[in-house]
Protein backbone atom coordinates (compact mmCIF):
# COMPACT_ATOMS: atom_id res chain seq x y z
CA UNK A 1 0.00 0.00 0.00
CA UNK A 2 1.24 3.46 -1.23
CA UNK A 3 0.32 6.75 0.93
CA UNK A 4 0.34 10.37 -0.79
CA UNK A 5 0.52 13.36 1.15
CA UNK A 6 -0.34 16.97 -0.09
CA UNK A 7 1.22 19.35 1.63
CA UNK A 8 -1.03 22.68 2.53
CA UNK A 9 1.11 25.64 1.52
CA UNK A 10 -0.09 27.77 4.65
CA UNK A 11 0.67 23.98 7.00
CA UNK A 12 3.71 24.79 9.56
CA UNK A 13 6.54 22.42 9.53
CA UNK A 14 5.50 20.97 12.94
CA UNK A 15 2.18 20.58 12.15
CA UNK A 16 3.07 18.87 8.77
CA UNK A 17 4.91 16.03 10.72
CA UNK A 18 2.19 16.19 13.30
CA UNK A 19 -0.43 15.16 10.41
CA UNK A 20 1.62 12.72 9.22
CA UNK A 21 2.41 10.87 12.50
CA UNK A 22 -1.05 10.42 12.76
CA UNK A 23 -2.18 9.41 9.28
CA UNK A 24 0.89 6.77 9.60
CA UNK A 25 -0.68 5.28 13.10
CA UNK A 26 -4.17 5.03 11.77
CA UNK A 27 -3.03 3.28 8.53
CA UNK A 28 -0.91 0.95 10.48
CA UNK A 29 -3.90 0.09 13.29
CA UNK A 30 -6.07 -0.31 10.44
CA UNK A 31 -3.93 -3.00 8.97
CA UNK A 32 -3.15 -4.72 11.86
CA UNK A 33 -6.93 -4.86 12.50
CA UNK A 34 -6.97 -6.44 9.27
CA UNK A 35 -4.30 -8.74 9.59
CA UNK A 36 -5.66 -10.25 12.87
CA UNK A 37 -9.58 -10.36 11.59
CA UNK A 38 -8.46 -12.30 8.56
CA UNK A 39 -6.08 -14.54 11.10
CA UNK A 40 -9.75 -15.68 13.01
CA UNK A 41 -12.00 -15.93 9.86
CA UNK A 42 -12.30 -19.78 8.58
CA UNK A 43 -11.76 -20.09 5.08
CA UNK A 44 -14.11 -20.59 2.41
CA UNK A 45 -12.02 -22.96 0.24
CA UNK A 46 -12.76 -26.68 1.45
CA UNK A 47 -9.67 -28.83 2.09
CA UNK A 48 -8.24 -31.63 0.08
CA UNK A 49 -9.13 -34.93 0.80
CA UNK A 50 -5.66 -36.42 1.50
CA UNK A 51 -5.77 -32.96 3.82
CA UNK A 52 -8.86 -33.78 5.80
CA UNK A 53 -8.01 -37.78 6.50
CA UNK A 54 -6.74 -37.48 9.84
CA UNK A 55 -6.20 -41.53 10.21
CA UNK A 56 -4.36 -41.86 6.43
CA UNK A 57 -0.88 -42.38 7.42
CA UNK A 58 2.08 -42.30 4.63
CA UNK A 59 -0.48 -42.18 1.71
CA UNK A 60 -1.91 -45.47 2.75
CA UNK A 61 -5.56 -46.09 3.32
CA UNK A 62 -5.98 -49.49 5.32
CA UNK A 63 -9.13 -51.86 4.54
CA UNK A 64 -10.05 -53.93 7.41
CA UNK A 65 -12.02 -57.32 5.25
CA UNK A 66 -13.22 -60.63 5.69
CA UNK A 67 -11.26 -62.43 2.88
CA UNK A 68 -13.21 -64.88 2.61
CA UNK A 69 -16.77 -63.30 1.46
CA UNK A 70 -15.92 -64.05 -2.69
CA UNK A 71 -17.30 -62.37 -5.34
CA UNK A 72 -16.94 -59.00 -2.98
CA UNK A 73 -13.78 -60.38 -0.73
CA UNK A 74 -11.23 -63.37 -1.02
CA UNK A 75 -7.55 -64.20 -0.87
CA UNK A 76 -5.68 -65.57 -4.13
CA UNK A 77 -2.62 -66.41 -2.81
CA UNK A 78 -1.17 -63.53 -0.66
CA UNK A 79 -3.36 -60.66 -3.22
CA UNK A 80 -6.82 -59.58 -1.94
CA UNK A 81 -9.58 -59.39 -4.98
CA UNK A 82 -13.35 -58.76 -5.74
CA UNK A 83 -15.67 -56.11 -6.14
CA UNK A 84 -15.10 -54.39 -3.16
CA UNK A 85 -11.08 -54.61 -3.74
CA UNK A 86 -11.69 -53.03 -7.15
CA UNK A 87 -13.82 -50.54 -5.96
CA UNK A 88 -12.22 -49.46 -2.68
CA UNK A 89 -8.91 -49.07 -5.35
CA UNK A 90 -10.87 -46.79 -7.69
CA UNK A 91 -11.72 -44.55 -4.43
CA UNK A 92 -8.22 -45.03 -3.22
CA UNK A 93 -7.46 -43.58 -6.68
CA UNK A 94 -9.92 -40.70 -6.64
CA UNK A 95 -8.14 -39.94 -2.93
CA UNK A 96 -4.49 -39.76 -3.97
CA UNK A 97 -3.93 -42.99 -1.62
CA UNK A 98 -2.66 -46.51 -1.81
CA UNK A 99 -5.51 -49.07 -0.92
CA UNK A 100 -4.42 -52.10 1.42
CA UNK A 101 -6.43 -54.40 2.29
CA UNK A 102 -5.99 -56.91 5.91
CA UNK A 103 -7.74 -59.47 6.59
CA UNK A 104 -9.89 -59.79 9.83
CA UNK A 105 -12.77 -62.25 10.69
CA UNK A 106 -15.83 -60.68 10.35
CA UNK A 107 -17.70 -60.08 13.82
CA UNK A 108 -14.36 -58.62 15.05
CA UNK A 109 -13.88 -55.83 12.39
CA UNK A 110 -16.44 -53.18 14.15
CA UNK A 111 -14.73 -53.31 17.82
CA UNK A 112 -11.30 -53.08 16.05
CA UNK A 113 -12.12 -50.26 13.89
CA UNK A 114 -13.83 -48.47 16.51
CA UNK A 115 -10.39 -49.05 18.72
CA UNK A 116 -8.16 -47.37 16.20
CA UNK A 117 -4.72 -48.44 14.68
CA UNK A 118 -5.38 -51.03 12.71
CA UNK A 119 -7.11 -50.05 9.76
CA UNK A 120 -9.14 -47.10 8.49
CA UNK A 121 -12.33 -48.23 6.65
CA UNK A 122 -14.56 -51.88 6.65
CA UNK A 123 -15.13 -53.08 3.39
CA UNK A 124 -16.86 -56.55 3.70
CA UNK A 125 -19.88 -57.00 1.96
CA UNK A 126 -21.04 -55.09 5.19
CA UNK A 127 -25.20 -54.17 5.89
CA UNK A 128 -26.12 -51.21 6.74
CA UNK A 129 -27.71 -51.87 10.11
CA UNK A 130 -29.22 -49.32 12.64
CA UNK A 131 -27.46 -51.27 15.18
CA UNK A 132 -24.43 -51.15 13.61
CA UNK A 133 -24.71 -47.25 12.72
CA UNK A 134 -24.72 -46.45 16.79
CA UNK A 135 -21.06 -48.04 16.83
CA UNK A 136 -19.74 -47.00 13.09
CA UNK A 137 -20.13 -44.65 10.28
CA UNK A 138 -21.38 -45.89 6.77
CA UNK A 139 -20.80 -44.81 3.60
CA UNK A 140 -23.20 -44.54 0.74
CA UNK A 141 -24.97 -47.43 -0.34
CA UNK A 142 -22.97 -49.42 -2.85
CA UNK A 143 -24.70 -52.32 -3.41
CA UNK A 144 -28.20 -53.80 -3.26
CA UNK A 145 -28.14 -57.64 -1.25
CA UNK A 146 -30.71 -60.05 0.07
CA UNK A 147 -30.27 -63.62 2.07
CA UNK A 148 -30.83 -66.96 0.47
CA UNK A 149 -31.10 -70.73 2.07
CA UNK A 150 -28.87 -73.40 0.34
CA UNK A 151 -29.54 -77.00 1.07
CA UNK A 152 -28.11 -80.58 -0.37
CA UNK A 153 -29.42 -80.71 -4.01
CA UNK A 154 -32.93 -81.95 -4.22
CA UNK A 155 -34.16 -81.24 -1.13
CA UNK A 156 -37.41 -79.96 -1.33
CA UNK A 157 -38.30 -76.68 1.11
CA UNK A 158 -41.81 -75.60 1.74
CA UNK A 159 -41.29 -72.86 3.75
CA UNK A 160 -39.06 -72.23 7.52
CA UNK A 161 -41.07 -74.19 9.79
CA UNK A 162 -39.03 -76.91 7.74
CA UNK A 163 -35.81 -76.42 9.47
CA UNK A 164 -37.62 -76.85 13.19
CA UNK A 165 -35.11 -79.10 14.36
CA UNK A 166 -32.35 -78.82 12.30
CA UNK A 167 -28.62 -77.58 12.44
CA UNK A 168 -28.42 -74.70 10.71
CA UNK A 169 -24.87 -72.82 9.35
CA UNK A 170 -24.56 -69.41 9.63
CA UNK A 171 -21.93 -66.62 9.60
CA UNK A 172 -20.52 -65.27 13.14
CA UNK A 173 -22.09 -61.24 13.64
CA UNK A 174 -24.08 -61.41 9.95
CA UNK A 175 -27.38 -60.47 9.24
CA UNK A 176 -28.16 -64.10 7.95
CA UNK A 177 -27.48 -65.34 11.42
CA UNK A 178 -30.14 -62.50 12.95
CA UNK A 179 -32.57 -63.62 9.69
CA UNK A 180 -32.25 -67.24 11.20
CA UNK A 181 -32.93 -66.43 14.96
CA UNK A 182 -35.75 -64.45 13.89
CA UNK A 183 -37.62 -66.66 11.33
CA UNK A 184 -36.54 -70.25 11.89
CA UNK A 185 -38.03 -72.03 15.76
CA UNK A 186 -36.70 -75.02 16.96
CA UNK A 187 -33.84 -74.56 15.07
CA UNK A 188 -29.95 -75.22 16.15
CA UNK A 189 -28.10 -72.70 14.62
CA UNK A 190 -23.98 -73.31 14.06
CA UNK A 191 -21.75 -70.11 13.81
CA UNK A 192 -18.83 -69.95 11.66
CA UNK A 193 -15.97 -67.74 11.00
CA UNK A 194 -16.86 -67.07 7.54
CA UNK A 195 -19.37 -67.81 4.87
CA UNK A 196 -16.65 -70.55 3.12
CA UNK A 197 -16.74 -72.73 6.30
CA UNK A 198 -20.68 -72.92 6.55
CA UNK A 199 -20.44 -73.63 3.27
CA UNK A 200 -17.89 -76.95 4.12
CA UNK A 201 -20.18 -77.70 6.70
CA UNK A 202 -22.96 -77.95 4.62
CA UNK A 203 -21.39 -80.46 2.06
CA UNK A 204 -19.75 -83.02 4.88
CA UNK A 205 -23.38 -83.09 6.36
CA UNK A 206 -22.25 -81.50 9.04
CA UNK A 207 -25.50 -79.35 8.94
CA UNK A 208 -28.32 -79.39 7.05
CA UNK A 209 -28.49 -75.78 5.87
CA UNK A 210 -27.02 -72.58 5.48
CA UNK A 211 -28.21 -68.96 5.56
CA UNK A 212 -25.93 -66.82 3.83
CA UNK A 213 -26.07 -62.97 1.57
CA UNK A 214 -27.42 -64.17 -2.09
CA UNK A 215 -24.65 -62.85 -4.07
CA UNK A 216 -22.05 -64.84 -1.86
CA UNK A 217 -24.28 -68.48 -2.27
CA UNK A 218 -24.22 -67.57 -5.75
CA UNK A 219 -20.67 -67.51 -6.36
CA UNK A 220 -19.80 -70.45 -3.96
CA UNK A 221 -22.44 -72.97 -5.83
CA UNK A 222 -20.91 -71.97 -9.37
CA UNK A 223 -19.31 -75.39 -8.77
CA UNK A 224 -22.28 -77.97 -9.56
CA UNK A 225 -19.88 -80.61 -7.91
CA UNK A 226 -20.13 -79.47 -4.62
CA UNK A 227 -23.43 -80.88 -4.19
CA UNK A 228 -25.64 -77.68 -3.21
CA UNK A 229 -27.63 -75.83 -4.58
CA UNK A 230 -30.16 -72.58 -3.17
CA UNK A 231 -33.35 -73.84 -2.61
CA UNK A 232 -35.22 -70.22 -0.86
CA UNK A 233 -33.96 -66.57 -1.93
CA UNK A 234 -35.23 -64.52 0.67
CA UNK A 235 -36.04 -60.86 0.18
CA UNK A 236 -34.66 -59.09 2.84
CA UNK A 237 -33.57 -55.41 1.16
CA UNK A 238 -30.20 -55.14 2.55
CA UNK A 239 -27.64 -52.36 1.81
CA UNK A 240 -23.85 -52.86 1.70
CA UNK A 241 -21.96 -49.53 3.04
CA UNK A 242 -18.33 -49.24 3.73
CA UNK A 243 -17.69 -48.89 7.65
CA UNK A 244 -15.93 -45.66 9.01
CA UNK A 245 -14.81 -44.36 12.32
CA UNK A 246 -17.28 -42.16 14.00
CA UNK A 247 -14.28 -40.01 14.72
CA UNK A 248 -13.15 -39.37 11.39
CA UNK A 249 -16.90 -38.10 9.29
CA UNK A 250 -13.97 -36.28 6.46
CA UNK A 251 -13.08 -39.77 5.92
CA UNK A 252 -16.73 -40.83 5.23
CA UNK A 253 -17.41 -38.28 3.15
CA UNK A 254 -14.29 -38.36 1.22
CA UNK A 255 -15.76 -41.84 0.37
CA UNK A 256 -19.14 -40.78 -0.75
CA UNK A 257 -17.38 -37.98 -2.74
CA UNK A 258 -15.33 -40.55 -4.69
CA UNK A 259 -18.28 -43.41 -4.60
CA UNK A 260 -20.26 -40.52 -6.95
CA UNK A 261 -17.86 -39.12 -9.28
CA UNK A 262 -16.93 -43.69 -10.01
CA UNK A 263 -20.80 -43.51 -10.54
CA UNK A 264 -20.62 -40.79 -13.08
CA UNK A 265 -17.78 -41.83 -14.95
CA UNK A 266 -18.90 -45.31 -15.32
CA UNK A 267 -16.26 -46.61 -13.71
CA UNK A 268 -18.52 -48.54 -10.92
CA UNK A 269 -20.42 -50.05 -13.55
CA UNK A 270 -17.14 -51.84 -15.38
CA UNK A 271 -16.30 -53.00 -12.06
CA UNK A 272 -19.56 -54.26 -11.01
CA UNK A 273 -19.90 -56.28 -14.47
CA UNK A 274 -16.84 -57.48 -14.08
CA UNK A 275 -17.75 -59.30 -11.29
CA UNK A 276 -21.82 -59.84 -11.37
CA UNK A 277 -21.59 -60.51 -15.15
CA UNK A 278 -24.28 -57.97 -15.30
CA UNK A 279 -24.66 -53.94 -14.93
CA UNK A 280 -26.28 -52.74 -12.09
CA UNK A 281 -30.48 -52.42 -12.17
Amino acid sequence: MSIVFIEGGSMSKSKKWLALALAVALVLAVALTGCSAKTEEPTSEEPTETMTLETIESGKLLVGSDTAFPPFESMNGDVAEGFDVDLMKAIGDKLGLEVVFQTEIFDTLIPTLKAGGKFDVIASGMTIKPDRQLEIDFTDAYYDSNQSLVMTKGTAYTGPEQLAGKKIGVQSGTTGEAWAKENVEGATLVPFKNATDAFAALQAGNVDAVVNDLPVSTELLKDDDRGMEIVSQIPTGEQYGFGVSKDNPELTAAINKALGELRTDGTYNEIYQKWFGILPE
